[in-house]
């Protein structure tokens, strides 16, 4: 009797279930869910101001799995008709079954040709945040003895195909999209982690980047426990920030726990782990030159107000052989608050050359690092930064450095800091400076600099020509490579306001004291204003300033009673003027060249030069052979020499610039013995000259070996200076002197003939003489 009660019991419930499910299907085959798209549209547009599309025919099926399949699907932005989100097409495939057992169970969910255009205003929201759901009020907790369980969610299958996330953020700049986007996850929901691959093309402008990337590894996604990303391999191949051709590699895992405990989750209770983080990366720079990269991380970890990361070391080479540059970082490991994480020893050194003696650098900054990640602050104490610099010029000597201080940084207005003093080489030298959103100020001082020896420069020296080269026409010279045009893109990025004190500075073997300048770039120009410089018993002061735009030049100098030999012999290689001067330029040019730069000079230039010389000549030498040269109206050509010279008391001279000739009238010389005016010009980009000085004899030569020439007194004889800046030519014109002037210097020249033959009074001589002749002829 048990035993049919049982049977009859078992066939009741079967034919039960069979009645259940078989009503259920027939329910949901009578069931047409296209029925309710309007009222659906209408939920949407009532409640989230949106309007929803589903022009396609909504498909339900129960057996095999139960499939609802939407068709094509569109949802605008809010209050428009704009795209936010759309798909070619959504497969969900769910397991009802799994329902009974309060579990959620998704086998399959397929996304076609997905289109979603993320947005952020300028305030920070985003063009989603009404979809989001709205926080809700605590509510008084369960307190029967059995509350119901939450319901478990497992998604088996989640795959989308083809789709595109398009990103525009008015708050940061971030603007871009993702293109190609595929995705295949397993196990949403499991206990044990499933496989997960991502691919995509990501193309932004800000930042500026073009790369393809792909990533796998196994997921872990649970709705009570960690979200965890195990064995993963990031790789991308494409061009980031000017970085052309990169291949990067990550690996390693992750896992984040959130934030725990009800009706508020405690934000102490989140968990963030990366285990064995390695980076790879090798590319190209915008130039061409090779880069590479990498990095190792074997443990970190976030719970919390605390931290606790593992040794970090990081390395680059930049730059082919054998220019490459090495640049290592390394940190010890360490734990603390993350508002006052502290980093003993922290290590960073670059290295360029310096091999063999070579140029390059070998500088290591070491120094205590502390960080506040709450605020992104960060502050490098005990600072050290040492190291050997070596120009890559012939002669230039090793410069060993050796500064301490410290640094600073914090993101709040993005402001950093340094603060640095100690030796280079021999220099005492002061570095002080900071930067905010860019802005950088700058003071540096040094008690002496010797660039000779840090940058192997020297006193230009002049070659001159052979001897057969100064009487023969100059040969072409050779074709040379036309100059690189200076760039000048690196200052217009740059905002900075920097002053520079020097006590003594050594420049191609001239010696100043003294310097003080500032310098600022305020990325349209950059002013050098003021600039001074004392040596030589004077001084030199004036401004600079260059239009970066327009790569147009301005120069305004002032000299003060300078020797201005040494200078213009250590700058030109040219001795040829002695004296104290003062003088002043307004120049003005423009160009990309140095070359341009002199084919475009303007401007005007004045100077006076006391108690000096001009070298090369000697006009009073010139004069001796004077009355010889007179009689037969000859000219005389020499070439000039360094062991003769004119001497003057005073000189004064003015030149107008134009397209880079030099023009000048008013030359103004005086010397005991002459007075000189001239004018001519000076081709500075043919580097050739033509001026005619128009010296007056006023003064005796007797004492000079030219008592011959003593009867030339208020004569003017001009004097043609011509031919290359290497080795001019000159002439005294006797040919040109004026008739007048020869006249009486003859007439001059017979009177002192016959007071040497008839002493002094000879026209009364000759008188008593005639008349003591005519006495014996007549009666």
């Amino acid at each position: 009797m048990t035993g049919k009660l049982i049977k009859f019991t078992v066939a009741a419930l079967v034919a039960l279930f069979i009645l259940v499910v078989g009503g259920v299907g027939l329910i949901l085959l009578a069931f047409d869910p296209n029925q309710y798209k309007s009222a659906l549209i209408h939920v949407v547009q009532e409640r989230y101001h949106r309007t929803l599309a589903l022009p396609g025919t909504i498909e339900l099926r129960l057996f095999p799995p139960f499939t609802l399949e939407t068709g094509p699907m569109r949802l605008s932005e809010p209050g428009s008709d704009a795209l936010f989100a759309q798909a070619a097409d959504m497969r969900l495939h769910l397991d009802l079954l799994a329902l009974i057992r309060r579990k959620i169970v998704v086998d399959r969910i397929a996304l076609d040709a997905p289109r979603v255009i993320i947005q952020r205003d300028a305030q920070g929201r985003f063009n989603f945040d009404d979809l989001l759901p709205k926080p809700s009020t605590p509510q008084a907790e369960d307190t029967s003895d059995n509350p119901a369980p939450p319901l478990d969610l497992l998604v088996r299958s989640l795959s989308v195909t083809d789709g595109t996330i398009t990103l525009h953020d008015a708050k940061t700049g971030v603007a871009g999209h993702l293109a190609a986007l595929n995705l295949e996850l397993a196990g949403i929901g499991a206990s044990a982690p499933g496989p997960m691959r991502l691919s995509a093309r990501a193309v932004f402008t800000k930042p500026l980047l073009d790369t393809n990337f792909s990533l796998k590894g196994r997921l872990l996604a649970t709705p009570r426990g960690p979200l965890a990303l195990q064995d993963f391999m990031l790789r991308s191949d494409g061009s980031v920030l000017g970085i052309k051709k990169l291949l990067t590699n990550v690996s390693g895992s992750l896992s984040y726990t959130a934030a725990q405990g009800a009706p508020t989750p405690d934000p102490n209770t989140a968990k963030l782990e990366v285990q064995a983080f390695e980076l790879k990366a090798q590319g190209q720079g915008a130039q061409g030159q090779p880069l590479q990269a990498e990095a190792s991380l074997p443990q970190l970890s976030w719970a919390g107000n605390r931290i606790a990361a593992g040794a970090f070391e990081a390395k680059a080479l930049l730059g082919a052989a054998p220019g490459t540059t090495r640049v290592t970082i390394s940190a010890p490991a360490t734990s603390g608050a993350m508002d006052k994480l502290q980093w003993p020893d922290v290590q960073l050194a670059v290295e360029q050359g310096m091999t063999a003696g070579a140029a390059g650098i070998h500088a290591e900054l070491r120094g205590n690092l502390s960080l506040n990640l709450r605020t992104i602050e960060a502050t490098l104490d005990a600072a050290r930064l040492q190291g050997t610099w070596q120009a890559a010029r012939p002669g230039a000597k090793p410069l060993p450095l050796d500064l301490q201080g410290s640094m600073a940084y914090a993101l709040a207005g993005s402001t950093a800091s340094v603060d640095l003093a100690g030796l280079a080489g021999a220099s005492h030298i002061k570095l002080a400076g900071n930067s905010q959103k860019g802005a950088i100020t700058l003071n540096a001082s040094a008690d002496q600099l010797d660039l000779d020896a840090l940058l192997g420069t020297h006193a230009t020296v002049a070659r001159p020509p052979t001897a057969t080269a100064a009487k023969s026409a100059a040969p072409a010279a050779p074709a040379q490579a036309p100059a690189q045009p200076i760039d000048l893109s690196a200052l217009q990025a740059l905002d900075l306001d920097a002053r520079l004190q020097i006590g003594r500075l050594r420049f191609k073997g001239m010696q100043w004291s003294q310097l003080q300048m500032r310098v600022h770039d305020d990325r349209k120009a950059v002013t050098v204003d003021p600039f001074s410089v004392q040596g030589y018993g004077g001084s030199l002061s004036g401004t600079a300033r260059v239009n970066l735009g327009t790569a147009h030049y301005t120069l305004r100098q002032s000299a003060r009673n300078l020797q201005i030999q040494p200078i213009i012999q250590a700058l030109s290689g040219r001795d040829f003027l002695l004296g104290t001067a003062n003088g002043s330029l307004a120049l003005d040019t423009q160009g990309k060249t140095p070359e341009a730069w002199l084919r475009a000079l303007s401007g005007t230039a004045q100077f006076e030069v006391r108690n000096g010389a001009l070298k090369g000549f000697n006009l009073a030498q010139s004069l001796r052979d004077a009355d010889s040269l007179l009689r037969l109206r000859q000219d005389r050509q020499a070439v000039t020499s360094g062991t003769q010279q004119t001497d003057f008391t005073s000189l004064s001279v003015s030149f107008q610039l134009a397209q880079g000739v030099a023009s000048s009238s008013d030359l103004n010389l005086q010397s005991p013995l002459l007075r000189v005016s001239g004018k001519g010009r000076f081709d500075l980009p043919a580097q050739t000259l033509d001026y005619v000085l128009r010296p007056t004899i006023v003064g005796t030569l007797a004492g000079q070996g030219g008592e011959r020439a003593a009867a030339l007194k208020g004569l003017t004889v001009p004097v043609r200076i011509s031919g290359s800046f290497a080795q001019p030519q000159y002439a005294v014109l006797w040919s040109q002197a004026a008739g007048g002037a020869i006249e009486n210097a003859v007439r001059n020249r017979a009177r002192q003939e016959l007071e040497k033959r008839l002493g002094p009074n000879p026209q009364q001589q000759l008188r008593d003489r005639l008349q003591d002749k005519l006495k014996g002829l007549l009666p």
